[in-house]
Protein backbone atom coordinates (compact mmCIF):
# COMPACT_ATOMS: atom_id res chain seq x y z
CA UNK A 1 0.00 0.00 0.00
CA UNK A 2 0.97 3.46 -0.76
CA UNK A 3 -0.24 6.50 1.50
CA UNK A 4 -1.08 9.25 0.13
CA UNK A 5 -1.20 12.92 1.94
CA UNK A 6 -4.35 14.95 1.01
CA UNK A 7 -4.17 18.49 2.54
CA UNK A 8 -6.37 20.71 0.13
CA UNK A 9 -8.60 19.48 -2.61
CA UNK A 10 -7.50 15.83 -2.51
CA UNK A 11 -9.40 15.19 0.23
CA UNK A 12 -13.13 15.29 -1.57
CA UNK A 13 -11.35 14.03 -5.29
CA UNK A 14 -12.93 11.36 -6.36
CA UNK A 15 -10.17 9.45 -7.55
CA UNK A 16 -9.19 8.99 -3.80
CA UNK A 17 -13.15 8.76 -2.38
CA UNK A 18 -13.30 4.53 -3.14
CA UNK A 19 -10.06 4.31 -0.62
CA UNK A 20 -9.75 4.40 3.01
CA UNK A 21 -8.88 7.44 4.49
CA UNK A 22 -8.21 8.69 8.02
CA UNK A 23 -7.03 12.28 10.03
CA UNK A 24 -3.71 12.83 10.60
CA UNK A 25 -1.30 15.10 12.23
CA UNK A 26 0.90 16.23 10.32
CA UNK A 27 4.29 17.79 12.27
CA UNK A 28 6.69 20.30 10.45
CA UNK A 29 4.12 21.19 7.73
CA UNK A 30 1.65 23.39 7.50
CA UNK A 31 -0.75 25.28 5.07
CA UNK A 32 -0.76 28.19 3.22
CA UNK A 33 -1.68 30.10 0.14
CA UNK A 34 0.96 29.09 -2.37
CA UNK A 35 1.31 30.05 -5.87
CA UNK A 36 -1.21 29.64 -8.22
CA UNK A 37 -3.65 27.85 -10.08
CA UNK A 38 -5.01 29.07 -14.04
CA UNK A 39 -6.78 26.25 -15.20
CA UNK A 40 -8.93 24.72 -12.54
CA UNK A 41 -9.73 27.24 -10.47
CA UNK A 42 -8.23 30.57 -12.13
CA UNK A 43 -7.22 31.72 -15.54
CA UNK A 44 -4.13 33.33 -16.53
CA UNK A 45 -6.02 36.57 -16.35
CA UNK A 46 -7.53 36.06 -12.83
CA UNK A 47 -5.30 33.21 -11.40
CA UNK A 48 -6.79 31.47 -7.89
CA UNK A 49 -4.52 31.12 -5.23
CA UNK A 50 -3.77 27.50 -4.14
CA UNK A 51 -3.79 25.64 -1.31
CA UNK A 52 -0.02 23.99 -0.33
CA UNK A 53 1.79 22.69 2.91
CA UNK A 54 5.50 24.85 3.43
CA UNK A 55 7.64 24.13 5.95
CA UNK A 56 6.76 24.94 10.09
CA UNK A 57 4.63 24.18 12.48
CA UNK A 58 2.15 21.33 11.95
CA UNK A 59 -1.62 20.56 10.59
CA UNK A 60 -3.98 17.93 10.32
CA UNK A 61 -4.68 16.27 6.99
CA UNK A 62 -5.94 13.26 5.46
CA UNK A 63 -4.05 10.04 4.67
CA UNK A 64 -5.41 7.76 1.98
CA UNK A 65 -4.16 4.35 1.52
CA UNK A 66 -3.99 3.26 -2.23
CA UNK A 67 -2.42 -0.07 -3.45
CA UNK A 68 0.68 0.80 -5.44
CA UNK A 69 0.68 2.13 -8.95
CA UNK A 70 -3.28 2.62 -8.54
CA UNK A 71 -3.37 6.57 -8.79
CA UNK A 72 -3.15 8.69 -12.05
CA UNK A 73 -3.01 11.64 -9.50
CA UNK A 74 0.36 12.97 -10.92
CA UNK A 75 -1.34 13.96 -14.09
CA UNK A 76 -4.02 15.84 -12.25
CA UNK A 77 -1.75 18.02 -9.61
CA UNK A 78 1.02 18.39 -11.89
CA UNK A 79 4.04 17.61 -10.22
CA UNK A 80 5.62 14.55 -8.57
CA UNK A 81 4.44 13.57 -5.03
CA UNK A 82 7.31 13.46 -2.46
CA UNK A 83 7.74 11.87 0.55
CA UNK A 84 6.95 13.24 4.08
CA UNK A 85 7.25 12.13 7.74
CA UNK A 86 4.06 12.42 9.69
CA UNK A 87 2.35 11.10 13.16
CA UNK A 88 -0.07 8.49 12.99
CA UNK A 89 -1.05 6.77 16.70
CA UNK A 90 1.66 7.95 18.23
CA UNK A 91 4.47 6.99 15.50
CA UNK A 92 5.95 8.25 12.58
CA UNK A 93 4.99 6.88 9.25
CA UNK A 94 6.28 7.94 5.54
CA UNK A 95 3.62 8.89 2.82
CA UNK A 96 3.65 10.88 -0.44
CA UNK A 97 2.03 14.12 -1.11
CA UNK A 98 1.86 16.63 -3.53
CA UNK A 99 3.73 19.50 -2.49
CA UNK A 100 4.20 23.41 -3.66
CA UNK A 101 7.06 24.27 -5.67
CA UNK A 102 9.75 25.44 -3.69
CA UNK A 103 10.08 29.02 -5.83
CA UNK A 104 6.13 29.00 -5.66
CA UNK A 105 5.38 32.76 -4.22
CA UNK A 106 3.62 32.81 -0.70
CA UNK A 107 0.64 34.95 -0.43
CA UNK A 108 1.60 36.40 2.46
CA UNK A 109 -0.65 39.91 2.63
CA UNK A 110 -4.51 39.02 3.41
CA UNK A 111 -6.21 41.33 1.41
CA UNK A 112 -4.09 40.56 -1.72
CA UNK A 113 -5.25 37.15 -1.07
CA UNK A 114 -8.86 37.75 -0.82
CA UNK A 115 -8.81 40.24 -3.77
CA UNK A 116 -7.46 37.12 -5.39
CA UNK A 117 -9.73 34.36 -4.22
CA UNK A 118 -12.99 36.71 -5.47
CA UNK A 119 -11.50 37.65 -8.88
CA UNK A 120 -10.26 34.59 -10.01
CA UNK A 121 -12.77 31.68 -12.28
CA UNK A 122 -11.70 28.89 -13.58
CA UNK A 123 -12.87 25.65 -15.54
CA UNK A 124 -14.19 24.06 -12.24
CA UNK A 125 -15.10 26.88 -10.56
CA UNK A 126 -14.38 30.37 -8.46
CA UNK A 127 -11.93 31.12 -6.00
CA UNK A 128 -14.46 31.79 -3.71
CA UNK A 129 -16.06 28.47 -4.22
CA UNK A 130 -12.75 26.70 -3.87
CA UNK A 131 -12.16 27.86 -0.28
CA UNK A 132 -16.17 26.79 0.17
CA UNK A 133 -14.85 23.28 -1.35
CA UNK A 134 -11.94 23.21 1.02
CA UNK A 135 -13.62 23.85 3.99
CA UNK A 136 -16.68 21.28 3.46
CA UNK A 137 -14.14 18.85 2.84
CA UNK A 138 -12.21 19.55 5.97
CA UNK A 139 -15.75 19.57 8.05
CA UNK A 140 -16.24 16.13 6.59
CA UNK A 141 -12.80 14.63 8.03
CA UNK A 142 -13.80 16.78 11.07
CA UNK A 143 -10.47 19.04 10.32
CA UNK A 144 -10.12 22.47 11.24
CA UNK A 145 -7.16 24.91 10.43
CA UNK A 146 -7.20 28.57 11.48
CA UNK A 147 -6.07 30.12 8.11
CA UNK A 148 -8.94 28.91 6.20
CA UNK A 149 -11.48 29.79 8.46
CA UNK A 150 -10.24 33.20 8.37
CA UNK A 151 -9.94 33.44 4.83
CA UNK A 152 -13.16 32.00 4.53
CA UNK A 153 -15.28 34.17 6.83
CA UNK A 154 -13.22 37.38 4.84
CA UNK A 155 -13.85 35.07 0.93
CA UNK A 156 -18.23 35.04 1.64
CA UNK A 157 -19.15 38.19 3.10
Amino acid sequence: MTGILAYGSLMWDNALATYRGEAVRVDGFRRAFVGQNTTRWGSPEHPCPQIGLIQGGGCDAVLFELPRRKSNLRQREGTRARSVQLGKNGRRVRAKSFLPSPDAGVWEDAEDLVRGLLAAKGSVGTGEEYVRALIHAMDLWKIDDPLLRDVWEEVRK
